[in-house]
């Protein structure tokens, strides 16, 4: 599957769900790429079957398979940059692909031949160049492991993709087991994948300003709400204060007027029972007159 790689950024092959290279990637219906386990995942945690980017739903969850072409593309990536990783550690110039035909000092090859099965350098690539039968030749950019650029089956340059199957085929395999098969060139279905993963980029970086623009409001909601909920603690305190010196208000002045009653009543007590004390010394007086 590596004969299936092209030149693609970690970002075309990202999984937008778990933000990392595919792993077992698979296709929805609707055409967009996602590591297995991350949409099941998904599909286990919702309610009913949709596509996690463009939100298209789904009667039923579809029978998932590894996209073989896109799975090619991400092995290819990842063993590019542990490649890389390995040669920046180790010896900046191991990845470099030697020709196969310079024999005291070998050159850095230039391109590789899927016909002749074989790296060249410059001057030696210079047949492929010049001479007709030569250049109807199959090259590409200089690699160590042509082989897996090979059909198993035929041996012949693996220059097509097979859409049914997910699968890189030769021209042979298309006479074949691939005869009724919808096959495209490997350039131009990986030139699709390309589009077809920038935008599924593009849409992923647009969800992603949606939730923070999302996130923003929220938090100037909550913010609001915060305001809204000390000026309504403060109001209900303003009126529960208004409300207890009216009541304490009124409280003294109730007890003023029961204490005014208090003492008219007393006051007329006091009269009304030096009335009859007066009464009662009058009374005296004339009893002791009388005897």
């Amino acid at each position: 599957m590596a004969s299936c790689s092209s030149v693609l950024c970690e970002d075309q092959l990202q999984c937008s769900i778990c933000l990392d290279v595919f792993t077992d990637p698979v296709s929805t219906p609707c055409g967009h790429n996602f590591c297995m386990i991350c949409l099941k995942e998904f599909w286990d945690s919702t309610s009913h079957c949709q596509c996690p980017v463009c939100k298209e739903e789904f009667p039923k969850c579809p029978e998932l398979r590894v996209n073989t072409f896109i799975s090619g593309l991400a092995a290819s990536f990842k063993k590019s940059v542990q490649v890389k990783s390995s040669s920046a550690a180790e010896k900046p110039t191991q990845s470099l692909v030697l020709c196969d035909v310079c024999c005291e000092k070998k050159c850095v090859a230039v391109k590789s031949c899927l016909i002749c099965m074989a790296s060249y350098c410059m001057p030696h690539l210079e047949p492929h160049e010049r001479v007709s039968s030569f250049m109807k030749h199959k090259l590409m950019e200089p690699v160590e492991n042509l082989e897996d650029y090979i059909c198993q089956k035929h041996e012949r340059p693996l220059e097509l993709f097979c859409r049914d199957d997910q699968t890189c085929v030769c021209q042979f395999c298309t006479e074949t087991d691939h005869k009724t098969h919808n096959t495209v060139p490997i350039d131009e279905e990986s030139g699709e994948k390309k589009t077809e993963l920038g935008k599924t980029r593009v849409e992923v970086q647009q969800m992603i300003q949606e939730r923070l623009k999302k996130i923003e409001e929220i938090k100037h909601s909550v913010e609001c709400n915060k305001k809204n909920t000390e000026k309504e603690k403060a109001d209900g305190v303003e009126i529960f204060r208004a409300l207890m010196r009216c009541i304490e208000r009124h409280q003294a002045e109730l007890l003023k007027v029961m204490e005014e009653k208090q003492k008219a009543a007393k006051k007329q007590a006091e009269e009304f029972i030096k009335d009859l004390e007066q009464e009662i010394t009058e009374l005296k007086r004339r009893n002791t007159e009388l005897e």
